[in-house]
Protein backbone atom coordinates (compact mmCIF):
# COMPACT_ATOMS: atom_id res chain seq x y z
CA UNK A 1 0.00 0.00 0.00
CA UNK A 2 2.88 2.03 1.30
CA UNK A 3 4.36 1.55 -2.83
CA UNK A 4 1.06 2.64 -4.19
CA UNK A 5 1.08 5.98 -2.68
CA UNK A 6 4.17 7.12 -3.55
CA UNK A 7 3.83 6.08 -6.92
CA UNK A 8 0.91 8.23 -6.59
CA UNK A 9 2.58 10.94 -5.78
CA UNK A 10 5.04 11.01 -7.82
CA UNK A 11 2.84 10.86 -11.08
CA UNK A 12 0.76 13.37 -9.39
CA UNK A 13 3.79 15.51 -9.10
CA UNK A 14 5.14 14.45 -12.56
CA UNK A 15 1.98 15.71 -14.33
CA UNK A 16 2.23 18.70 -12.18
CA UNK A 17 5.75 19.80 -13.69
CA UNK A 18 4.35 18.94 -16.68
CA UNK A 19 1.47 21.06 -17.30
CA UNK A 20 3.39 24.24 -15.82
CA UNK A 21 6.31 23.29 -18.32
CA UNK A 22 3.35 23.80 -20.93
CA UNK A 23 2.17 26.99 -19.55
CA UNK A 24 5.67 28.14 -19.20
CA UNK A 25 6.70 27.48 -23.22
CA UNK A 26 3.19 28.82 -24.29
CA UNK A 27 2.24 31.90 -22.49
CA UNK A 28 -0.86 33.56 -22.91
CA UNK A 29 -0.57 36.57 -25.86
CA UNK A 30 0.43 39.75 -23.54
CA UNK A 31 -1.11 42.95 -24.28
CA UNK A 32 0.76 45.71 -25.68
CA UNK A 33 0.14 48.32 -23.04
CA UNK A 34 2.28 50.79 -24.28
CA UNK A 35 0.15 50.33 -27.50
CA UNK A 36 -2.81 50.55 -25.03
CA UNK A 37 -2.34 53.47 -23.63
CA UNK A 38 -1.13 55.67 -26.97
CA UNK A 39 -4.38 54.78 -28.41
CA UNK A 40 -6.91 56.05 -25.46
CA UNK A 41 -4.33 59.05 -25.58
CA UNK A 42 -5.49 59.72 -29.02
CA UNK A 43 -9.19 58.95 -28.54
CA UNK A 44 -9.12 61.21 -25.26
CA UNK A 45 -7.62 63.79 -27.79
CA UNK A 46 -10.30 63.57 -30.32
CA UNK A 47 -13.21 63.76 -27.24
CA UNK A 48 -11.64 67.08 -26.50
CA UNK A 49 -11.49 68.41 -29.79
CA UNK A 50 -13.62 71.82 -29.68
CA UNK A 51 -15.33 70.50 -26.68
CA UNK A 52 -15.86 73.99 -25.28
CA UNK A 53 -17.52 75.21 -29.15
CA UNK A 54 -21.12 75.95 -27.74
CA UNK A 55 -22.49 77.70 -31.09
CA UNK A 56 -21.62 77.51 -34.31
CA UNK A 57 -23.12 78.68 -38.56
CA UNK A 58 -22.00 78.27 -41.57
CA UNK A 59 -22.81 78.85 -45.22
CA UNK A 60 -21.48 77.26 -48.38
CA UNK A 61 -22.56 74.69 -51.06
CA UNK A 62 -24.07 71.08 -51.06
CA UNK A 63 -23.06 68.79 -54.02
CA UNK A 64 -25.58 65.76 -54.64
CA UNK A 65 -23.70 62.68 -56.19
CA UNK A 66 -25.35 59.52 -57.35
CA UNK A 67 -24.17 57.21 -59.28
CA UNK A 68 -24.26 57.34 -63.10
CA UNK A 69 -26.29 60.36 -61.85
CA UNK A 70 -25.85 64.25 -62.60
CA UNK A 71 -24.67 66.18 -59.95
CA UNK A 72 -27.19 68.90 -58.23
CA UNK A 73 -24.92 71.47 -56.50
CA UNK A 74 -27.62 74.02 -54.58
CA UNK A 75 -26.42 76.44 -51.41
CA UNK A 76 -26.39 75.40 -47.83
CA UNK A 77 -26.87 77.15 -44.15
CA UNK A 78 -26.10 75.35 -40.52
CA UNK A 79 -26.61 76.59 -37.15
CA UNK A 80 -25.66 74.06 -34.18
CA UNK A 81 -25.91 74.68 -30.62
CA UNK A 82 -24.05 71.79 -28.21
CA UNK A 83 -23.61 68.28 -29.27
CA UNK A 84 -26.89 67.42 -30.39
CA UNK A 85 -29.05 70.73 -31.88
CA UNK A 86 -28.76 71.76 -35.37
CA UNK A 87 -30.85 73.29 -38.19
CA UNK A 88 -30.07 72.94 -41.86
CA UNK A 89 -31.65 75.14 -44.94
CA UNK A 90 -30.47 73.89 -48.35
CA UNK A 91 -31.50 77.09 -50.42
CA UNK A 92 -32.45 77.50 -54.24
CA UNK A 93 -30.96 79.98 -56.40
CA UNK A 94 -32.53 82.91 -55.08
CA UNK A 95 -31.44 82.45 -51.34
CA UNK A 96 -35.14 80.81 -50.43
CA UNK A 97 -35.16 77.28 -48.56
CA UNK A 98 -36.10 74.41 -50.75
CA UNK A 99 -36.06 71.75 -47.35
CA UNK A 100 -34.94 72.10 -43.83
CA UNK A 101 -34.02 69.75 -41.48
CA UNK A 102 -33.43 69.99 -37.72
CA UNK A 103 -33.08 68.61 -34.47
CA UNK A 104 -33.74 69.57 -30.83
CA UNK A 105 -32.08 67.00 -29.03
CA UNK A 106 -35.10 65.01 -28.78
CA UNK A 107 -37.18 65.19 -31.98
CA UNK A 108 -35.90 65.20 -35.49
CA UNK A 109 -37.86 67.29 -38.15
CA UNK A 110 -37.80 67.49 -42.00
CA UNK A 111 -39.79 70.06 -43.72
CA UNK A 112 -39.94 70.42 -47.66
CA UNK A 113 -40.90 74.16 -48.47
CA UNK A 114 -42.01 72.69 -51.84
CA UNK A 115 -44.59 70.73 -51.36
CA UNK A 116 -45.37 71.55 -47.50
CA UNK A 117 -44.12 67.75 -46.49
CA UNK A 118 -43.44 67.27 -43.14
CA UNK A 119 -41.83 64.91 -40.99
CA UNK A 120 -41.02 64.43 -37.55
CA UNK A 121 -39.31 61.28 -35.44
CA UNK A 122 -37.68 60.73 -32.25
CA UNK A 123 -33.91 61.64 -32.14
CA UNK A 124 -32.69 58.43 -31.15
CA UNK A 125 -34.15 56.62 -34.09
CA UNK A 126 -33.96 58.64 -37.07
CA UNK A 127 -30.94 59.35 -39.61
CA UNK A 128 -30.73 61.36 -43.14
CA UNK A 129 -30.89 58.27 -45.49
CA UNK A 130 -34.53 59.62 -46.97
CA UNK A 131 -33.11 63.04 -47.37
CA UNK A 132 -29.46 62.88 -48.42
CA UNK A 133 -29.45 59.00 -48.91
CA UNK A 134 -26.94 58.34 -46.22
CA UNK A 135 -27.74 56.98 -42.86
CA UNK A 136 -25.65 59.79 -40.86
CA UNK A 137 -27.28 60.34 -37.53
CA UNK A 138 -28.10 63.76 -36.38
CA UNK A 139 -26.08 64.16 -33.52
CA UNK A 140 -23.22 62.61 -35.71
CA UNK A 141 -23.77 65.48 -38.49
CA UNK A 142 -23.73 68.18 -35.77
CA UNK A 143 -20.26 67.18 -34.88
CA UNK A 144 -18.87 66.98 -38.29
CA UNK A 145 -19.90 70.30 -38.99
CA UNK A 146 -18.56 71.29 -35.58
CA UNK A 147 -15.40 69.99 -36.12
CA UNK A 148 -15.45 67.16 -33.42
CA UNK A 149 -15.59 63.88 -34.82
CA UNK A 150 -18.22 61.54 -32.95
CA UNK A 151 -17.23 58.32 -30.95
CA UNK A 152 -19.32 54.82 -31.10
CA UNK A 153 -19.49 53.20 -28.15
CA UNK A 154 -16.64 50.14 -28.36
CA UNK A 155 -15.01 47.21 -26.13
CA UNK A 156 -11.78 47.83 -27.64
CA UNK A 157 -9.74 50.25 -29.26
CA UNK A 158 -6.16 49.51 -31.55
CA UNK A 159 -4.17 51.36 -33.48
CA UNK A 160 -2.73 50.08 -36.58
CA UNK A 161 0.01 51.41 -39.83
CA UNK A 162 -2.81 52.71 -42.75
CA UNK A 163 -1.72 50.91 -46.21
CA UNK A 164 -1.54 54.45 -47.91
CA UNK A 165 -0.20 56.67 -45.16
CA UNK A 166 -0.57 57.51 -41.28
CA UNK A 167 -2.47 55.38 -39.09
CA UNK A 168 -6.12 54.16 -38.09
CA UNK A 169 -7.41 54.09 -34.77
CA UNK A 170 -10.34 50.52 -35.25
CA UNK A 171 -13.01 50.37 -32.23
CA UNK A 172 -14.92 46.97 -32.17
CA UNK A 173 -18.32 46.36 -30.23
CA UNK A 174 -18.69 42.25 -29.34
CA UNK A 175 -15.70 41.37 -31.38
CA UNK A 176 -17.06 43.42 -34.81
CA UNK A 177 -15.47 46.81 -36.20
CA UNK A 178 -17.90 49.38 -35.83
CA UNK A 179 -15.72 52.42 -36.58
CA UNK A 180 -12.30 53.30 -37.71
CA UNK A 181 -10.54 56.92 -37.79
CA UNK A 182 -7.99 57.65 -40.18
CA UNK A 183 -4.93 59.92 -39.01
CA UNK A 184 -2.36 61.51 -40.46
CA UNK A 185 1.11 60.57 -40.44
CA UNK A 186 2.03 62.78 -37.24
CA UNK A 187 -1.68 61.37 -35.62
CA UNK A 188 -3.05 64.82 -35.35
CA UNK A 189 -5.14 65.26 -37.58
CA UNK A 190 -8.20 62.98 -37.96
CA UNK A 191 -8.34 62.38 -42.08
CA UNK A 192 -11.41 60.16 -42.72
CA UNK A 193 -14.41 58.42 -40.53
CA UNK A 194 -16.00 55.25 -41.48
CA UNK A 195 -19.06 53.81 -39.53
CA UNK A 196 -20.22 50.30 -39.31
CA UNK A 197 -23.15 48.54 -39.11
CA UNK A 198 -23.03 45.30 -36.22
CA UNK A 199 -22.52 42.74 -39.15
CA UNK A 200 -19.52 44.78 -40.49
CA UNK A 201 -21.29 46.67 -43.90
CA UNK A 202 -20.28 49.98 -44.08
CA UNK A 203 -22.33 52.35 -43.29
CA UNK A 204 -21.04 55.33 -44.57
CA UNK A 205 -17.84 57.41 -44.54
CA UNK A 206 -16.69 60.95 -44.24
CA UNK A 207 -13.26 62.69 -45.44
CA UNK A 208 -12.34 65.84 -43.48
CA UNK A 209 -10.55 68.10 -46.41
CA UNK A 210 -8.93 70.31 -45.25
CA UNK A 211 -9.30 72.64 -42.17
CA UNK A 212 -9.83 76.34 -41.30
CA UNK A 213 -9.03 77.70 -37.46
CA UNK A 214 -11.75 80.21 -36.27
CA UNK A 215 -10.85 81.51 -33.17
CA UNK A 216 -9.64 79.33 -31.11
CA UNK A 217 -11.65 76.08 -32.95
CA UNK A 218 -10.60 73.91 -36.33
CA UNK A 219 -13.12 73.26 -38.55
CA UNK A 220 -13.08 71.65 -41.66
CA UNK A 221 -13.08 73.15 -45.30
CA UNK A 222 -14.89 70.38 -46.66
CA UNK A 223 -16.88 67.83 -45.79
CA UNK A 224 -17.12 64.81 -47.94
CA UNK A 225 -19.21 61.76 -47.07
CA UNK A 226 -19.80 58.77 -49.57
CA UNK A 227 -20.98 55.09 -48.72
CA UNK A 228 -20.34 51.50 -51.04
CA UNK A 229 -23.87 52.25 -53.06
CA UNK A 230 -22.03 55.26 -55.49
CA UNK A 231 -24.19 57.67 -53.06
CA UNK A 232 -22.30 60.92 -52.29
CA UNK A 233 -22.26 63.97 -51.23
CA UNK A 234 -19.78 66.92 -50.41
CA UNK A 235 -20.02 70.41 -48.40
CA UNK A 236 -18.21 73.03 -49.16
CA UNK A 237 -17.68 75.56 -46.43
CA UNK A 238 -17.73 79.15 -47.25
CA UNK A 239 -18.23 81.16 -44.48
CA UNK A 240 -18.03 80.01 -40.52
CA UNK A 241 -18.77 81.86 -37.19
CA UNK A 242 -18.54 80.76 -33.84
CA UNK A 243 -20.01 81.18 -30.66
CA UNK A 244 -23.04 82.73 -32.27
CA UNK A 245 -26.26 83.86 -30.66
CA UNK A 246 -29.10 81.17 -30.87
CA UNK A 247 -32.77 80.53 -29.22
CA UNK A 248 -34.17 77.24 -28.96
CA UNK A 249 -36.89 77.56 -31.37
CA UNK A 250 -34.66 77.83 -34.07
CA UNK A 251 -34.51 73.85 -33.91
CA UNK A 252 -38.21 73.05 -34.18
CA UNK A 253 -39.99 72.49 -37.27
CA UNK A 254 -43.69 72.96 -37.67
CA UNK A 255 -45.65 71.92 -40.63
CA UNK A 256 -46.71 75.53 -43.05
CA UNK A 257 -50.22 76.25 -42.68
CA UNK A 258 -51.90 75.95 -46.52
CA UNK A 259 -53.62 79.25 -47.57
Amino acid sequence: MKQVIILFIIVFFSACSFFTERIVEEPPELLDTAAITEVNNLLSNIRLKNRDLKTFKGIGKITFLEEDKKSITSSIAWVGSGHDMIRIAILNISGQPLLSLANDGQWFYFLSHTDNGFYKKRSSYSNLKKVIQLPIKPVEMVSFLAGRIPLCEYNTADIISNKEEGYVIVLKKKGNVIQKIYLNEDKKNVQKVEMFEAKGNLLYSIEIDGSQKINEYRVPMRIIAANDNGNKFKIDIHKYWVDVSVDPSMFVLTQQLED
